[in-house]
């Protein structure tokens, strides 16, 4: 399988390109979201102009996007809504301003779709876009993918998505650039994390996770009454583990309670179907903690092989030997929770702006050479 080395050998710009055009990033907020965490952070650190997807419905506005329903309903991405068109009718006015700028949309699956149309009416701007779904799941949620061949760069959150924009762009205009993490918020607990009779296994989230793999698991551990589960997910989810006495079932928690979460448990425990970036899986990684989760292309683009075991996609056996055998072996699960602070470390969010900023420097040099 392949593994992707993070930072890094080569720049996506020769080194004597310095000078990054002005951005405006196109961004929005993943309800499901830590307030710590998602992608949105990124804009914290880039020091560019925003367009925010608006909840602010005027008169006019329903009034528009109405007489403009056909436009989203031709999108050809399922999760493209009026609050999205909205936005790239912003953009399209601030890309009439002025030359010279590069449009990033954060969330190209939900956002992108009309703005490259703009490179016809005024050329002279650039776009860059963000997609976060593996790529069966995007040709789900986008089918209609003309609009793709109009981005000056692609940012995808794992190696897994390469192919598949390369193949929509054509040339080299798609990067691998990971997604970031708050390492000053998400830490160790500032004490050591203290074993009680309890071995206390966290697991984390709803989308793409195998919670079937997660319940074989914890069924096969039941009679290990020294074994518990931490299970923070949806209310919706509550169902798939009736009959399981080895699980806690948290929902709703607000950012310190998670954060507590992960600081106090002794193993982070995460099946998975499909993984591009995920913020658990950071999250987890920047608190130090030892885990367990899918070996995945996904997960090895961040995942170093000291901070985790990865087992095979459904072996719910493995799961439970990895939990077993962790659970005996303190060393081992010291190790790798210092590997895992250590590995988050190279996706600390200043380091990612600035491999961000040289995608714009990249679509800066498309624009030079138009």
């Amino acid at each position: 399988m392949h593994t992707q080395s993070w930072p890094p050998a080569k720049r996506i710009v020769p080194p004597h390109v310095t000078a990054t055009p002005p951005a405006t990033l196109i961004t929005l907020r993943m309800s499901g979201h830590a307030g710590a965490s998602g992608y949105d952070r990124l804009q914290e650190f880039m020091g560019s102009e925003l367009i925010r997807l608006s909840d602010q419905w005027t008169l006019g506005r329903r009034i528009m996007t109405r007489s403009l329903r056909f436009m989203i309903k031709r999108s050809g991405s399922l999760w493209y809504q009026r609050a999205n068109l909205v936005s790239e009718l912003q953009a399209a006015r601030q890309w009439l301003a002025r030359k010279g700028q590069v449009f990033h949309y954060l969330y190209g699956e939900n956002s992108y779709r009309y703005l490259g149309g703009m490179k016809s009416v005024r050329p002279g701007n650039a776009i860059v876009s963000t997609y976060h779904t593996p790529p069966d799941r995007f040709r789900q949620v986008v089918t209609n993918h003309r609009h793709i061949a109009r981005l000056d760069g692609v940012i995808v959150m794992s190696t897994v998505q390469l192919e598949l924009f390369t193949d929509l762009l054509g040339g080299e205009r798609a990067f691998f650039i990971p997604h970031g993490i708050d390492v000053d918020y998400y830490t160790p607990g500032a004490t050591p994390r203290t074993r009680d009779r309890i071995f206390r296994c966290l697991f984390v989230g709803s989308h793409l996770r195998d919670i079937d793999t997660l319940v074989a698991a914890a069924k096969a551990l039941q009679p290990r009454r020294d074994i518990r589960f931490t299970v923070v997910t949806r209310p919706a989810n509550l169902p798939k583990f009736e009959g399981l006495d080895n699980i806690d079932i948290r929902s709703n928690l607000d950012d310190r309670q998670l954060l507590s979460m992960y600081q106090e448990s002794d193993l982070f425990v995460m099946p998975l179907l499909d993984s591009t970036a995920n913020n658990s899986l950071l999250e987890a990684m920047a608190c130090g903690m030892p885990m367990v989760t899918t070996d995945l292309q996904g997960v090895r683009d961040y995942v170093a092989p000291e901070c985790a075991v990865l087992t095979k996609k459904g072996d719910a056996r493995a799961v439970s030997a990895a939990i077993e055998w962790l659970e005996r072996d303190e060393g081992a699960r010291e190790r790798m929770g210092r590997a895992s602070r250590d590995r988050a470390l190279a996706f600390r969010w200043e380091s990612i702006a600035e491999h961000t900023r040289d995608v714009y420097r990249f679509a800066g040099l498309n624009l030079a050479a138009g």
